[in-house]
């Protein structure tokens, strides 16, 4: 019953999803051309993707920040550890605490990208780390390709995580909050370029007008029906 009411929600929160995809897509368009920041992380991002797609990374990389994931939103949520254990072909993390957002966290928050960040700036209260921030946005790139490219294959090979949770509800977290955390990344590489007022704003228009028209088209086929079945 709970996951049917989840699907449910879903389905009357697609239009909105897709005001935010609308605007996401509106978005990368007015990127170009490329400032410093944003080709070092592409660079990144592309050598990932040939990382991956030569298959030479180790599983239990990506299996390491996936249960880790789930185990710092545990944490997040006042919850706690109770086991963390990973192997080469799986892992599994046990908590006292459980909630959506703890299930789905690895399909849409970018561990390694994070901790990149947060090292970053750790280093930068002992150290002067300006000259190098080109190497920052070279590893959020190859991070976050990491998170895109290998989330995608774990969710097309299947997920218990998913499938717990409801897969209609889980895919619409897990695409949301992916644009999300993307659209404040690249606020991040790109302060001076994108603004996300304008981005939440334009989002939100944009799932006004969808929620219109479909209404509009909705009824127009409530009234063919009734008219058929009189």
């Amino acid at each position: 019953m709970e996951i049917f009411f989840k699907s449910v929600i879903s389905f009357f929160l697609l239009p909105f999803l897709l005001g935010f995809i609308k605007s996401f897509l509106s978005l990368i368009i007015s990127v170009p051309p490329l400032n410093p920041s944003e080709i070092w992380f592409f660079v990144g991002f592309t050598i990932f993707f040939f990382v991956f797609l030569i298959r030479s990374l180790p599983g239990q990389i990506y299996i390491f920040g996936h249960e880790l994931t789930h185990a710092i939103w545990a944490i997040f949520f006042k919850g706690k550890i109770k086991e963390f254990n990973v192997s080469e072909k799986s892992g599994n993390v046990v908590t006292t605490k459980t909630n959506f957002f703890i299930t789905l966290a690895p399909y849409f928050f970018p561990i390694y990208t994070f901790i990149i960040i947060l090292l970053f700036y750790i280093l930068a209260l002992f150290f002067n780390t300006s000259k190098y921030t080109e190497w920052l946005f070279l590893f959020v790139g190859v991070t976050y390709s990491f998170h895109i490219f290998l989330t995608a294959e774990s969710l097309i090979t299947g997920q218990s995580d998913v499938k717990k949770t409801g897969s209609m509800f889980s895919y619409f977290i897990i695409i949301f909050f992916n644009l999300f955390i993307i659209v404040f990344l690249l606020k991040f590489i790109s302060p001076d370029k994108i603004f996300l007022k304008k981005y939440f704003y334009n989002s939100y228009t944009s799932a006004i007008i969808i929620y219109k028209y479909a209404w509009k088209y909705l009824t127009k086929l409530f009234i063919l029906l009734k008219y058929r079945i009189l």
